[in-house]
C-alpha cells in the first residue's frame, strides 16, 4: 500500500517540476521579449533553471 501512494507520490511531483518548467520557460521568454525588467527575466531563468535541475535529480534517484 505504501509503495503505490510513494509512486503517486513521485508522479505528483514529476507532473508539477514539468509544470513550473514549461511555464517558467515561456515567462522567462515573454519577460525577455516583452522587456519589463531584466530582474523578472533573470528570476523566472534561475526558476527554470531549479525546475530543470530538479528534475534531472529526481530522475537519477529513480
Amino acid at each position: 500500500m505504501t509503495n503505490i501512494a510513494t509512486n503517486a507520490s513521485k508522479q505528483r511531483q514529476r507532473f508539477l517540476l514539468w509544470t513550473a518548467l514549461v511555464v517558467s520557460a515561456i515567462c522567462n521568454a515573454g519577460t525577455s521579449i516583452a522587456g519589463p525588467g531584466s530582474f523578472v527575466s533573470i528570476t523566472f531563468g534561475v526558476l527554470t533553471l531549479l525546475c530543470g535541475a530538479g528534475l534531472i535529480a529526481h530522475y537519477r534517484r529513480r
